[in-house]
């Protein structure tokens, strides 16, 4: 198995007085890293610096422990990139466009691998449709696979599940789940769904920073979560720090899931979208 790593060390990155990344420290190695975080957290800069299509102020990464700025092109060679905004207008067809990729990325025999890529994203019966023809789910799926054309050690996706309908969403997982065992997976995203299953570390970002990054089990170990058909405002008074999650009605009755430091009710099993609430809520 070939050993990727990842070091991205005291990166910044200002826009006017907005600190979008504010010395992110990570260190990643082969495996799918979720990377959650509200709108606006820094994801998708974070990214676009790894993708070298833009600069950090300060800080720098490392693959393998060479600093990527010696690498130049043998770095960005090794790259899949998922942009969050699609770019798919062309006048071409899907697989014409999977061809002007793989030329850009000097892909020597593209025909077997757009082919094997098609099928796995489940676009090779419209591979003769125009881009432009494409429903929004369908766009999803021909950018999933330009990313995946030239076998790279590091796949970056952002919100890559946008536009996929429930089953869509799940083959993604799976394919992704299935090419994961010898690159780097980042996916960002603000949907729990997208990685819960799948990713082997979690990474919580907030206002440009690194909260926590570890495995599911260990964040969820430290969110206790709680269920009391008390009114709220009487689990205020016993605890003014708890956090609600929802309300449900169980037999006539109000049920309250709520986030507490303190033992409150029945304490129930914790799920990442509590953990999820407890950090970035």
């Amino acid at each position: 198995m070939t050993t990727n790593q990842l070091k991205i060390s005291a990166l910044c990155k200002k826009y006017g007085k907005v600190q979008a990344l504010d010395h992110v420290d990570l260190l990643l190695s082969n495996g799918i890293y979720g990377l959650l975080g509200q709108n606006g957290a820094g994801k998708s800069t974070l990214l676009n610096i790894l993708t070298c299509s833009l600069q950090s102020d300060e800080g720098r990464i490392f693959y393998n422990g060479t600093d990527i700025r010696q690498l130049g092109s043998s770095y960005r060679n090794i790259l899949g990139y998922m942009p969050q905004t699609q770019q798919l207008s062309l006048d071409l067809s899907v697989e014409d466009f999977l061809y002007y990729i793989a030329s850009l990325k000097k892909i020597a025999k593209p025909k077997p691998v757009i082919s094997e890529l098609l099928h796995k994203v489940n676009m090779y019966d419209y591979r003769k449709r125009s881009l432009k023809g494409l429903s929004g789910g369908m766009k999803q799926r021909v950018m999933i696979a330009q990313a995946l054309l030239n076998d790279p050690k590091i796949l970056l996706l952002d919100e890559p599940t946008a536009g996929l309908d429930p089953i869509e969403r799940r083959n993604l997982r799976n394919l992704i789940a299935s090419i994961s065992s010898e690159r780097i997976i980042l996916l960002a995203t603000h949907v729990i769904s997208d990685v819960e299953f799948i990713a082997s570390q979690i990474i919580l970002m907030k206002q440009g920073k690194i909260l926590a990054c570890a495995s599911q089990q260990s964040l969820m170990e430290h969110t206790d979560v709680y269920e009391s058909s008390l009114d709220i405002n009487t689990l205020l008074s016993m605890n003014p720090s708890i956090k609600i999650v929802n309300q449900t009605y169980v037999d006539h009755e109000m049920h309250t899931r709520f986030i507490s430091d303190i033992p409150i009710g029945n304490c129930v099993s914790t799920t990442l979208d509590d953990v999820y609430l407890d950090w970035l809520g």
